[in-house]
């Protein structure tokens, strides 16, 4: 659902990396608007960029009704994971994935707060992605399996919040979803009082993510 200027946004997670700390706005859509990244994701604290230069949409995602996944890796027209099996055609070294309960995703701004028991949007923020092949008595087992990973942010509805990288707040204005220039702005501040914010500017290309439950003994 959408509530624009109904949630407060701490705006120190979209000012100038100079400034410190987190204030309120509840004029969300202006705000990250004002966000100047080039298909990245910053983390003010550290003043770390991460790239993003590919993003895909899934309009069918089988946990949530819309899924999208902003990474600097190559996914093609499907995602499956089978096994701790990736099926990626180059792998990423970090990811953004945005979860939508509803049916469809329209340009508007959205809200997620971690004492809110419905959201607008769940998200999860990965980096340093490893990735390898795993064997068992000499045997290969999975050809790329996901060794190892960092969690930046996570933020979900029923999450238990109690790492310093647990999303407190956090908004994503969409324009132009529709178009071959699409822009999705997000920010975020964390449990431990970081802020991260990012942006991607493109085409939101069209995939299946899969995750095949099955015996993997």
């Amino acid at each position: 659902m959408q509530r624009l200027g109904t949630i407060r946004l701490f705006v120190g997670c979209l000012l100038a990396a100079s400034v410190t700390g987190c204030r309120q706005s509840s004029d969300c859509a202006h705000e990250l608007l004002e966000v100047a990244l080039d298909n990245q994701l910053e983390i003010q604290n550290s003043g770390e960029l991460l790239e993003l230069s590919n993003a895909y949409i899934d309009k069918e995602f089988q946990w949530t009704s819309v899924h999208i996944n902003l990474n600097d890796g190559l996914v093609g027209d499907s995602l499956v994971s089978s096994c701790s099996n990736w099926s990626y055609l180059e792998n990423p070294n970090s990811t953004v994935e945005i979860y939508f309960p509803d049916a469809f995703v329209e340009d508007g701004c959205y809200h997620f707060s971690r004492s809110s028991v419905e959201n607008d949007f769940q998200i999860v923020i990965k980096n340093n992605l490893t990735f390898g092949p795993t064997f068992e008595l000499g045997n290969l087992v999975t050809e790329n399996a996901l060794m190892g990973q960092e969690i930046v942010a996570r933020g979900f509805s029923h999450g238990s919040g109690d790492e310093p990288f647990d999303v407190v707040t956090a908004s994503i204005q969409i324009d132009n979803i529709q178009s071959q220039a699409s822009s999705i702005h997000f920010a975020l501040e964390l449990a431990d009082e970081s802020c991260i914010r990012g942006s991607f500017t493109g085409i939101l290309e069209a995939f299946r993510r899969i995750e095949v439950d099955g015996d993997c003994d």
